[in-house]
């Protein structure tokens, strides 16, 4: 009997990202997978073995973008595919060297610098916030200068990186040169944005008025096939959660996926999935980031919510076995995830109580920890400065809100706190 030929995938991998068993069981009945990644990142080489196991691995380490490109080649793949924003450009190149559907190598450098990008917002006139970029070889009387001339507050980030690491709201010129001063030490490019004011005060906000669409764009065409919602961040913008779908009614959710098209023909996105931020403000919903990927928590949520596994057919669709059959999420009930982040200060987890108690609330599904009593904590981290995720599925956005407040309420944690470290703003 002849031997069934199947499609060969590529997968740039990243810790950070969905994790290794569930991408394999996704491509179990569709494809054969090329994992490329470094073997001695520190993270990751302790998984090897395991990878191993779910296909071919390529070491990535000390090698070239275009390097890894012509290695990979050798092994003739039909797709490539990557769930992390840190591995776009390493994926558009080696699709560029292969043939392979994904983004231009234009489009994954837009993707994944934040100034290039807001540039080529502001180009395209997409309305966004007025920006500066900071390179970090910037002489220090330049960098004075700039500081000196800035209306506050002021949002700063890393030019490259992702889950809000590094990202601060400076509400003070000396804090903002305090800060560039470290990102210089570090050799890392910033950017500093215009604080944009959202839409409603705080204290009338039930959710966020940061919001996320997940579309599919194939040969132009855009799908929009979920709009979430955020729970009100953290200080420095760190994630506090998501849920899908939005809280938002039809004419909000229109004039957000107008805002969403504006910005995916200016980055000059083709042919892959995005995931994009946006905020409502009182002039309409603002373009804040544009991600060459799959939402984070986007695929756990849909599937609470009912649809379809969204991993076989992105699978599908990186190996022109489809031209992107992903429908948009139609569902009664609000599928969550929560994230329970520490103060501003936190150096050390001392207690963490009261999981077990929101592990048996009514719409809890999962409860994940991510740190225990002892271990450290820097919440310059961003997102990833968490202390434990809560999976669920809400009746409505009414019990959703009930559900986080009960959460919130069910929690013991005592930290040992730096009392030198800025207060929030």
């Amino acid at each position: 009997m002849a031997t069934e030929v199947r499609p060969k995938l590529v997968v740039v991998y990243h810790y950070f990202s969905i994790p290794p068993f569930e991408v394999a069981e996704a491509a179990r009945n569709l494809c054969d997978l090329i994992w490329v990644f470094d073997f001695t990142d520190p993270l990751l080489s302790p998984m090897l073995p395991l990878i191993r196991r779910f296909g071919t691995t390529l070491d990535t380490a000390g090698l070239g973008d275009a390097e890894v490109a012509a290695q990979v080649a050798r092994h003739h793949p039909d797709g490539v595919i990557t769930f992390a924003s840190e591995q776009v450009l390493l994926a558009a190149a080696i699709a560029e060297a292969s043939s392979l559907r994904f983004y231009s190598c234009r489009t994954a450098d837009l993707l994944t610098n934040k100034y290039r990008q807001r540039a080529a917002l502001a180009q395209a006139r997409v309305p966004g916030p007025a920006f500066w970029p900071v390179a970090a070889d910037t002489e220090p009387t330049a960098r004075a200068r700039l500081v000196a001339d800035l209306s506050y507050p002021v949002v700063l980030k890393p030019q490259a990186g992702s889950g809000s690491r590094s990202t601060y709201r400076v509400a003070k010129a000396e804090a903002l040169l305090r800060l560039l001063d470290e990102a210089q030490r570090r050799g890392e490019d910033m950017l500093i944005e215009e604080e944009l004011l959202e839409a409603h005060p705080r204290s009338a906000q039930r959710f966020g008025d940061v919001l996320m669409v997940d579309s599919l764009v194939s040969e132009g065409r855009m799908t929009h096939f979920v709009v979430g919602g955020h729970f009100i961040p953290a200080p420095h913008f760190r994630g506090t959660g998501s849920f899908v779908p939005s809280h938002l009614d039809e004419t909000e959710t229109k004039a957000v996926f107008e805002a969403t098209e504006a910005a995916l023909k200016a980055v000059g996105a083709a042919d892959g999935f995005t995931n994009t931020d946006l905020i409502l403000t009182s002039d309409g919903p603002r373009v804040l980031e544009v991600n060459g990927r799959i939402g984070g928590q986007i695929r756990k949520l849909l599937q609470l919510a009912g649809a379809p596994p969204l991993l076989p057919e992105a699978m599908r669709f990186a190996v022109r076995e489809s031209d992107g059959d992903v429908a948009p999420l139609q569902s009664e009930q609000v599928a969550f995830c929560m994230m329970y982040q520490p103060p501003i200060g936190a150096q050390r987890l001392v207690e963490l109580s009261g999981l077990d108690v929101v592990d048996h609330l009514d719409g809890v599904t999962e409860v994940i920890p991510d740190r225990r009593a002892g271990d450290a904590i820097d919440w310059r981290q961003g997102t990833a400065s968490r202390l434990f995720i809560v999976y669920g599925l809400a009746n409505d956005h009414d019990h959703l809100l009930e559900l986080y407040q009960q959460i919130q309420a069910s929690i013991v944690a005592r930290y040992e706190m730096d009392e030198m470290a800025e207060p929030s703003s």
